[in-house]
């Protein structure tokens, strides 16, 4: 058989070519130092199928000895099988066993070949010689291959070298999706974009690769990855495995693809220099046989979001997120950007607003059929945006992949409308179940003109649904902006029921799946489908905007869709002619420009006329040129008259809500005016959690078939962003807030009082006797007092004019006096627009006898009946208290000075180091531990039960998924690891102070078993072989005790525990008793390591406390703890 025919012309290379230079000789007698560069990139195994062929090293005139390179890069020859690369020819040359070491010297190798079809070893070529080199690299001496073989070529490898230790280096892979219990998908690897080590996690847990054949359908993908190797010990540092693929037509390994180098780590871990398979459909694979949990080093302060209450708007704090390829417009066969993200990488924080190449944009409420963003699978809001008077929303999130909008569900996430008619994401980490998710952009954009007045006519005939297929295909065609369909010259719009295949001049007609809007809906977003071979809606497309225009037609936002399919038309469904009335009479459009103007004879505005202007421009705005202003409680809006009467729509038939409301004719505009007196207009007020907003429309119904709908609204902060810094003279703080383009104005003061009947504010410097009470007010003005209070959130004092400053005072705490201050009286708060309290004055610092005041305010909407607090019940906190508070921001005042001869008061002094002041703080946070002044630890307690109670909550949501055998492995490396966590600085603290992390953990147990809350815990705890909180920290504590007095814990615990050595012969010199201190001497530390530990190990018998060895000794003391805190 002629192998030409089945393989191609086969080249022959210039020998020249092969050996391009010659290193340096310093030795003749050893080729180390004597050899041939060859570098030539298509010896490359880690290349596409056959990406390169035509070579054959039959042809080459070997002679001596040659170094191997690619780019430039040190290699070495392959000692693997690669299925279906040919490295330049069509017979794959690999050596049949290890490279030499260095003092192995020169040796002699098989040689093996790979054939066409992926055969390993087909072929036994010569043998050939090798040799390690120092400096880590080998020379072969090659010989010219069997010439039985096609096109043979001696195949190369090159491996990065390794700057830093991959166990500490290493990118986390969370993939559940990978594991050989899982199918249904056909995810391919070589899609995605591999560089570095990984180690691989279950949930959270760590996980290994498959050593064994994998079943078929498995890994959610074609063709499974696995190890053909065991994975290696610590000892054996970084090795390379050969990879197996398997088909589920074929055997376990039908295929082996590129090899891949293992570590295995400390902590019992590995890490995987995985590469791009480049094999077709493959996948590595997981086994989920092999899970095992994880440890954690440092405690983990997760906090559940549903607790998180914000105390800033995050319409004002974001991060922009501005990636092209989140675009749904990237489509599933555009290779540069499909597959190569995925958001469970990114950590995410905060809230996000998204953006497409400096353009803002939204997340899709919809999908459409292989919709990429640049992901594999694509995350849309399942549901519509909010309305600013909905304040933060909940959304589900859905996952498209290929032509299944729906297929995943990942966390839901927040969502926020923010004045300036844009969104804001609380986006979150993705469900790690989801293959390469990402959350998708569309532009969202208000057009700066009236599309109904900027568009593009499109007079196609052959978009008619009588239009046979002439090939036509959209998807060629640069689409920009807004279209209006015509047909010979007729006005079109596209259909909106289905269109048969290969109708609409196309193979894949489009029409609109949803009707058509209305004047009234403004700018909409409808859903295109795509006529195909089995259906109407065989598919779905790129969603388009659209918008109903006066005069009886539409117009489109048209965008290149997924196939090449073409929109389709129809005859406008109404043929009625727009009639003016005949007062009203406007001249027909003309090229030129149009001016308004008003004949001001006899002192009265006549008839509208449209004269032809050609230098006077027009108004760059929206349909109407809107103008809309806010003050306090009231607004007002003006439209264009001329722009009115052009759109059908005469000044004299347009009102507000209320009918009664009609608009003023003044200097060519046409007003409307409202506010919260006798004017209200059917004026709307309703509350988010951070503005109230005012809000109207423009209405035209008196005939029915033009229908004029226009919102608007003004917008006032909920809470004002406040803050004065500066010292007043007179004493009263006043802060101006001016807002935005179409939100309201408004102040807040605070002002003292010599009196309690606030009727004497001070002025200039106050000099305050020592406990002298001060008054004070703080008022806000320009809203209106009906329907508005102030509320007092908090109050505090501080030495200096800073409200931030890390000593402070609180006065109000949770808008009630703050109880460990019996100076302090609320006289009225969240009951108008003036709130008040009364204080006495004290010295709190050494330092300083000046005081400043801080409060943080915010309005509250009286009809929702939340707004006082009542003090006296204990209760801090309002109950069902309908809005959320998303801000805070203060007021300040000061300072209020101290006469002299009132100083003598004793504070505690801040202690100067060199050039820094340092002020003493209640509490600090240290490797994760918060430490408080009295060493109470509550914050840390606290914190810790929370992080417990929120990972609990989670757990519980997949328990009936979960064997107990995993929930108890999830339980103990997410719950049990924290409680564990620097346990032994609880050690002596009273029981009723660790009671919230003995309640975690009793809840844990009950998880575990799936037993109802009431459940005894002790006979749980026997089983999963657990010991109570008591008893860990008393295990952790002695098992220091014990590494101490063996010589084996650090040095700096030998001065805190002393053994006891009886001054005269006793029997107790051999029961490795410890001293303990004088109580006397140490009443004030009985909770010190020092004192509590001898007591603990005095007390264990004297069997354990001789214990030889620490393995024992951990044995029987937790035999005693089991038998002395969990005795049934």
């Amino acid at each position: 058989m002629d192998l030409s025919l089945v393989f191609g012309t086969i080249k022959r290379p210039a020998s020249e070519e092969r050996r391009s230079r010659t290193e340096t000789t310093t030795s003749i007698s050893d080729p180390c130092y004597d050899y041939n560069t060859l570098d030539e990139f298509w010896r490359d195994i880690r290349q596409k199928r056959y990406q390169y062929y035509g070579q054959a090293d039959t042809f080459v005139e070997w002679s001596g000895w040659y170094r191997l390179y690619l780019n430039g890069e040190s290699a070495q020859m392959s000692e693997w099988c690669v299925s279906d690369v040919g490295c330049g020819g069509y017979t794959a040359l690999y050596l049949n066993g290890s490279h030499p070491t260095l003092e192995d010297g020169v040796v002699t190798r098989e040689v093996l070949g790979t054939n066409w079809n992926g055969d390993c070893g087909s072929y036994r070529s010569n043998s050939i010689r090798v040799k390690a080199c120092p400096g880590d690299y080998y020379i072969y001496e090659f010989v010219k291959p069997i010439i039985s073989a096609p096109g043979p070529m001696y195949c190369a490898v090159a491996f990065q070298s390794i700057s830093s230790d991959p166990c500490y280096n290493y990118e986390s892979l969370d993939r559940p999706w990978r594991a050989n219990n899982e199918s249904g998908d056909n995810i391919c690897d070589e899609l995605f974009s591999w560089n570095g080590w990984h180690r691989l996690f279950y949930n959270g847990m760590d996980i290994r690769m498959s050593e064994t054949c994998v079943s078929s359908f498995t890994c959610n993908t074609e063709v499974n990855l696995w190890l053909n190797d065991p994975h290696p010990q610590i000892e054996d540092g970084v090795v390379t495995r050969e990879v197996c693929g398997s088909y589920h037509l074929g055997s376990c390994c039908d295929y082996k693809t590129k090899p891949i180098r293992v570590k295995a780590c400390p902590g019992n871990y590995y890490v995987y220099e995985l590469v791009n398979p480049q094999f077709g459909c493959s996948g590595y694979c997981t086994d989920v046989s092999t899970i095992s949990q994880v440890f954690f080093n440092t405690s983990l302060d997760i906090i559940p979001g549903s607790n998180i209450t914000l105390n800033y708007d995050p319409c004002n704090n974001y991060s922009i997120l501005d990636n092209y390829r989140r675009g749904t417009i990237i489509y599933w066969y555009t290779n540069e950007y499909v597959n190569r993200h995925d958001d469970t990488r990114v950590e995410w924080d905060g809230w996000s607003r998204l953006f497409i190449n400096g353009s803002s944009a939204q997340m899709p409420e919809w999908c459409f059929y292989y919709m990429s963003c640049g992901g594999y699978s694509s995350l849309w809001l399942g549901g519509s945006h909010p309305r600013l008077e909905d304040g933060v929303v909940t959304r589900e999130i859905y996952g498209s992949r290929n032509d299944q909008c729906s297929r995943y569900r990942s966390d839901p996430i927040q969502v926020k409308a923010c004045p300036g008619n844009y969104y804001v994401y609380k986006l979150t980490r993705p469900t790690l179940s989801i293959p390469a998710p990402v959350y998708c952009a569309v532009p969202f954009t208000t057009p700066n003109v009236d599309p109904c007045y900027n568009y593009t006519s499109l007079d196609e005939p052959w978009r008619a649904t009588d239009h046979h297929n002439l090939g036509m295909c959209d998807y060629n065609v640069d689409w920009n902006g807004w279209y209006r369909l015509f047909n010979n010259g007729q006005n079109a719009q596209m259909p909106e029921s289905c269109v048969n295949q290969y109708t609409c001049g196309t193979s894949d007609p489009l029409w609109l799946s949803g009707p058509h809007p209305q004047l009234e809906d403004g700018v909409v977003t409808r859903q295109i489908c795509v006529s195909s071979w089995n259906g109407c809606c065989t598919y779905k497309s790129h969603a388009i905007r659209v918008k109903a225009c006066p005069g009886n037609y539409y117009v489109y936002e048209f965008v290149k869709p997924i196939f090449c399919g073409a929109y389709c038309s129809i005859p406008s469904a109404s043929t009625t002619t727009e009639t003016i009335s005949p007062t009203e009479s406007i001249t027909p459009p003309t090229t030129g420009k149009v001016l308004c103007y008003w004949d001001m004879t006899q002192y009265r505005y006549s008839e509208l006329l449209c004269k032809k202007d050609h230098h006077t421009p027009q108004p760059h705005s929206d349909s109407f040129d809107f103008s809309e202003t806010c003050e306090s409680s009231s607004g007002s809006i003006s439209v264009s008259r001329c722009k009115l009467f052009e759109a059908g729509f005469p000044a004299d038939v347009l009102h507000l809500n209320d009918p009664s409301c009609k608009g003023t004719v003044r200097n060519g505009r046409v007003e409307f005016l409202f506010n919260n007196d006798e004017h209200i207009c059917g004026t709307n007020l309703v509350a988010n959690g951070t503005h109230f907003i005012y809000d109207n429309f423009i209405l035209r119904t008196q005939r029915s078939e033009k229908i004029l709908k226009l919102s608007f609204s003004c917008v006032y902060p909920q809470t004002p962003t406040l803050s004065l810094n500066v010292e007043i003279n007179p004493l009263e703080s006043i802060v101006h807030k001016t807002l935005p383009a179409d939100e309201g104005r408004y102040r807040v003061r605070m002002i003292p009082y010599q009196d309690d009947e606030f009727t004497r504010p001070f002025t200039g410097r106050v000099d305050a006797e020592l406990n002298q009470e001060m008054h004070v007010e703080v008022r806000v003005e320009g809203v209106d007092s009906r329907q508005f209070a102030l509320v007092m959130d908090k109050c505090w004092a501080t030495p200096v004019n800073d409200p931030d400053y890390s000593l402070r005072w609180d006065l109000i705490l949770s808008e009630c006096p703050n109880p460990n201050d019996d100076t302090v009286d609320l006289l009225q708060n969240g009951v108008s627009t003036s709130s008040g309290f009364t204080f006495g004055m004290n010295i709190y610092t050494a330092n300083s006898i000046s005081l400043y005041l801080h409060c943080a305010v915010h309005l509250c909407l009286l009809s929702s009946n939340s707004c006082s607090t009542d003090c006296a019940s204990g209760h801090h906190r309002r109950e069902g208290r309908s809005l959320d508070f998303h801000d805070s921001a203060s007021i300040s005042m000061g300072p209020l000075v101290l006469s002299a001869g009132n100083t003598d008061k004793w504070v505690p002094e801040q202690v100067k180091l060199e050039s820094s002041l340092i002020t003493p703080s209640r509490s600090v946070r240290n490797l994760g531990v918060t430490f408080d002044d009295q060493l109470t630890f509550t914050d840390h307690i606290s914190k810790t039960a929370r992080s417990c109670r929120f990972a609990l909550h989670n757990i519980r949501k997949i328990r009936p998924f979960l064997t107990e055998h995993a929930t108890q492995l999830i339980v103990q490396a997410l719950v049990i690891s924290r409680l564990d966590y620097c346990n032994a600085l609880l050690a002596g603290l009273p029981a009723c102070a660790t009671k919230p992390l003995q309640m975690i953990q009793n809840a844990a147990a009950r998880l575990v078993f799936n037993e109802p809350k009431r459940a005894h815990v002790t006979s749980l705890f026997t089983s999963l072989h657990w010991l109570p909180l008591a008893a860990r920290i008393k295990f952790k504590a002695l098992m220091l005790a014990y590494r101490t007095i063996t010589g084996s814990a650090p040095s700096y615990f030998h001065s805190l525990l002393r053994v006891y050595i009886p001054t005269r012969h006793l029997r107790s010199v051999n029961e490795r008793r410890l001293v303990v201190p004088s109580q006397k001497a140490t009443k004030s530390l009985s909770r010190t390591f020092s004192f509590t530990v001898p007591c603990w190990w005095n007390a264990l018998p004297t069997l354990i406390r001789n214990a030889e060895s620490l393995t024992t000794f951990k044995k029987l003391l937790k035999t005693n703890l089991f038998r002395e805190h969990l005795t049934l």
